[in-house]
C-alpha cells in the first residue's frame, strides 16, 4: 500500500515460498518511523519502495520522471532511486506491437546500515544492487502500463512481460 499523492509507502507485505526459504513480512510506515516486529528506523512519509517507485512511473510520464532522484526503503535499508529515460522502442507482445519509453532504473545504497531480514528471497536480494541493471519499458500511448522489466544481477537475469493483449 502506499500514499497516492506522493507515492510514499504505506505498508509493504510479502509472502515467499522460495526453494527452504518460507517468509511472511509486514513493513508499516507510520510517522515517519518504519515498523518491522520489534524493530524500528526513521524514514519519512514519502520514502518510497521499487513497487511504488514502478507504480510512479506508471502513473507519471517520464518527463517529469527522468534524473530525478527518489528516497527509497528496501526491507529496511536506506537507498535512492532514479528512472533515466534511454530511448522510444518497439515491444511485441502476441501478435501486437507496443511503443514505449525504454527506461533504465538505478538503485544505491545511502549508507551501510542493515536491514530487517537476514535472509530475503532472490528477486528482493538482487534487485538492489547497485551493479544491477534494471530496465523497464512503458507504454507510451497514455495508457502507461508497464509492459516489459528486464534486471541482470550477478549475471542472473530476471525478465517480466505482460501475457495478456
Amino acid at each position: 500500500n502506499f500514499d497516492t499523492t506522493h507515492f510514499g509507502l504505506i505498508a509493504f507485505k510479502k509472502k515467499i515460498k522460495q526453494d527452504n526459504l518460507k517468509q511472511s513480512v509486514l513493513i508499516e510506515l507510520k510517522n515517519e518511523v518504519l515498523h518491522y516486529n520489534n524493530q524500528t528506523k526513521d524514514r519519512s512519509d514519502s520514502t518510497q519502495t521499487m513497487f511504488t517507485m514502478f507504480a510512479r512511473l506508471n502513473r507519471q510520464h517520464q518527463k517529469i520522471l527522468d534524473t530525478k532522484w527518489f528516497e527509497i526503503d528496501h526491507e529496511g535499508k536506506p537507498m535512492r532511486g532514479r528512472f533515466l529515460w534511454g530511448e522510444t522502442e518497439t515491444i511485441k507482445v502476441g501478435n501486437t506491437n507496443i511503443l514505449c519509453d525504454h527506461i533504465r532504473m538505478d538503485m544505491e545504497y545511502l549508507n551501510g546500515s542493515n536491514g530487517f531480514l537476514e535472509s530475503t528471497d532472490r528477486l528482493m536480494h538482487y534487485a538492489p544492487d547497485p551493479d544491477a541493471v534494471r530496465q523497464i519499458w512503458v507504454e507510451r500511448n497514455g495508457n502507461r502500463r508497464i509492459i516489459k522489466v528486464s534486471m541482470t544481477a550477478y549475471g542472473f537475469p530476471f525478465n517480466f512481460v505482460i501475457q495478456n493483449e
